[in-house]
C-alpha cells in the first residue's frame, strides 16, 4: 500500500484519536510531512521500537503500538 491510500485510510477513520486526527489535518497543507509519516510502517529493531511520537504508520502512537503488541502476543 502506498503512503497516499495509507493516510486516506487514516483521514477517513471515524474512530480516529482527536490529537492524531487535528496533527493530520495540519499535515495536509505539507504533503511532505504526511509522506514522511506514512511512507513505511514502524520496524521493531533489536533496540524495540523507537521513532516520532504523532500521527502516522511511520510514527509511534497508540495504533502502531497496539498492532506490535498484538503481533508479539501472538508469537
Amino acid at each position: 500500500m502506498d503512503w497516499k491510500k495509507n493516510a486516506e485510510k487514516w483521514l477517513g477513520f471515524a474512530g480516529l484519536d482527536p490529537e492524531l486526527k487535528t496533527e493530520l489535518g495540519s499535515f495536509k497543507e505539507n504533503e511532505k510531512h504526511l509522506e514522511e509519516a506514512f511512507y513505511k510502517n514502524l520496524e521493531f529493531g533489536t533496540g524495540g521500537m523507537r521513532g516520532e511520537i504523532g500521527a502516522g504508520t511511520n510514527r509511534m502512537n497508540l495504533y502502531t503500538v497496539r498492532k506490535a503488541s498484538a503481533a508479539w502476543q501472538h508469537t
